[in-house]
């Protein structure tokens, strides 16, 4: 049977008036049911090597996230420090259990003793529990404490997140001052006087003040930078994809039987309004724009012609216009449809033009 954590068994703090050596006793745990399980006396009796002296007394149990990213604990969290091995008491102040004396530091010394009526002990250890009965009531009966991590300051468990937050602001801020405001009573608010009186407070929030307003300027800035980038780019990438276009069409349209004044115009027409998919010019769908292009212009020189015939789309002998029949005209369209990339029945039926 491995280990199980066992945390929370919490016990009131009730009142906490120190010696003249500034430590304060305090009462560890009880025999009876606790959130974890039933601890017999017999357990605790035979449990309190676990509890000695040196043992860290943290300012509240750690999430399970913090346990997970930092098991070691954060010094700043740091409140008090046992001085003194635990020992069994069935006759104690507070009732039956364990219990020894702590030293507070001296950034607590002032909350613990406000708050002790409110808060109290519970702590974090390893041991082996089984499925049981005890007191008329069954769950986990501890068998075995076998590690004890840490004896800390709590709030009930389940007394809410809000309270919880607020306990912990008693802690050391990270630059290692100690902070006027964090001495305040949880329970109480400091009015704007007190403030005034406190000028590094007042400092320290025009500080945090400035530094957001910074960032958030910055974070302006940087955001309106990008999107100029982002149109400078759009525009950049359009231009291409224009030229492309123009080459694209000039190409296709170098081995079509039209008129150069034609070509000029599907060219001028086409390059400016390219088929683009994805920020790209998609070639297959271009080419089949071109075809239809070139279809179109082609029923449209045919229907101007004399006789059913397409005049000027060649040059003759001695330079004069040459005369092609209309199925001639359908068979060089479609050989030019073919180049584009249709099949044969897809070209004859673009050269016919149904």
């Amino acid at each position: 049977m491995n280990d199980i954590q066992i945390r929370e068994e919490f016990v009131p703090l009730n009142e906490a008036m120190p010696r003249a050596d500034g430590t304060l006793l305090i009462k560890i745990i009880q025999p009876g049911w606790g959130s974890s399980g039933y601890y017999s006396e017999a357990l605790l009796q035979n449990s309190v090597q676990q509890y000695h002296s040196g043992l860290h007394n943290f300012w509240n149990h750690q999430t399970e996230a913090e346990m997970q990213e930092r098991p070691e604990r954060d010094l700043r969290d740091l409140a008090s420090v046992q001085v003194e091995d635990a020992w069994y008491d069935p006759n104690g102040p507070q009732g039956p259990g364990l219990y020894s004396r702590v030293k507070p530091f001296s950034q607590y010394t002032e909350a613990i003793t406000e708050m002790a009526p409110y808060i109290g002990m519970s702590h974090v250890a390893l041991g082996k529990a089984k499925e049981g009965e005890a007191d008329g009531r069954k769950g986990p009966i501890i068998e075995s404490i076998s590690q004890v991590r840490s004896v800390d300051y709590v709030t009930r468990p389940g007394a809410g997140g809000a309270i919880i937050e607020a306990f912990r602001e008693a802690r050391l801020p990270a630059d290692g001052q100690q902070s006027k405001l964090q001495e305040k009573s949880m329970t109480d608010k400091l009015t704007l006087e007190e403030v005034r009186k406190h000028p590094e407070i007042i400092k320290a929030l025009q500080k945090e003040a400035l530094d957001e307003a910074q960032h958030e300027n910055k974070l302006s800035e940087a955001q309106q930078e990008i999107k100029k980038l982002k149109e400078d780019l759009a525009r950049v990438n359009e231009a291409d994809v224009l030229r492309q276009a123009r080459s694209f069409t000039e190409k296709a349209l170098e081995k079509v039987n039209l008129p150069t004044i034609t070509k000029s115009r599907i060219v001028e027409t086409l390059a400016a309004d390219p088929v683009i998919k994805d920020g790209k010019l998609d070639e297959a769908g271009f080419t089949a724009k071109i075809a239809e292009t070139v279809k179109t212009e082609s029923e449209y020189l045919a229907k101007i012609t004399e006789s059913g015939q397409i005049k000027g789309l060649g040059g003759g002998k001695g330079g004069t216009p040459s005369t092609v029949s209309l199925e001639e005209s359908e068979k060089a369209l479609e050989s030019e449809f073919a180049a584009f990339g249709l099949d044969k029945d897809s070209a004859k039926i673009a050269a016919k033009g149904r």
